[in-house]
């Protein structure tokens, strides 16, 4: 039962985050660069709890927000980001880094379960055109309703086989 148990919550783990790892793959294989969307909101109200018929109204931080990130409508990143702090108003701070085909694209925001508008859940969509370039980093920033970029930059994160490359003068061999 243990195995069967890890099993899951690994396939739910990995379903709940990001990129497909056969998509992430043939990405990596062709021309491309990455995107890093930065999420500050730092105006996460208190939202109502969840209530019997008949008990007032409490108001609390919500547990989570769902964020959804899609290039050209495909999803990139499906996950939760969480508010924090010990009084309202709360703040999200969070961030995904994927890789993305080089070109431009419409980089989709959609930002949700943060706020409530009456009984219905609110829902933020946000939109921003940005060019991906190949080996280099698109950051763009969210503060929970709108989205800036900044100008590409060089991809200056260092992997494991980066360093096995820098100390034996060899890449590393592949599996």
């Amino acid at each position: 039962m243990g195995r069967h148990l890890v099993v899951v919550l690994a396939g739910a783990v990995a379903c709940a985050a990001t990129l497909d790892r056969d998509r992430s793959d043939y990405i990596l294989a062709h021309p491309h660069g990455w995107v890093e969307v930065s999420i500050a909101d730092s105006a996460v109200p208190q939202v109502p709890s969840s209530r019997s018929e008949g008990e007032p109204v409490q108001w609390l931080r919500p547990e989570s927000c769902s964020l959804e990130v899609r290039l050209d409508r495909e999803p990139y990143v499906h996950n939760a980001v969480y508010p924090t702090g010990a009084q309202p108003p709360y703040s999200v701070k969070s961030g995904f880094r994927f890789p993305a085909p080089v070109g431009p694209a419409l980089l989709t925001v959609i930002y949700e379960d943060c706020d409530h508008d009456g009984d219905a859940v609110s829902s933020n969509t946000a939109q921003l055109y940005i060019a991906v370039e190949q080996s280099r980093v698109v950051e763009v920033h969210f503060d929970g309703t709108d989205l800036v970029a900044d100008p590409p930059r060089d991809n200056s994160v260092v992997t494991l086989d980066d360093i096995y490359e820098a100390i034996t003068g060899r890449p590393k061999a592949a599996p």
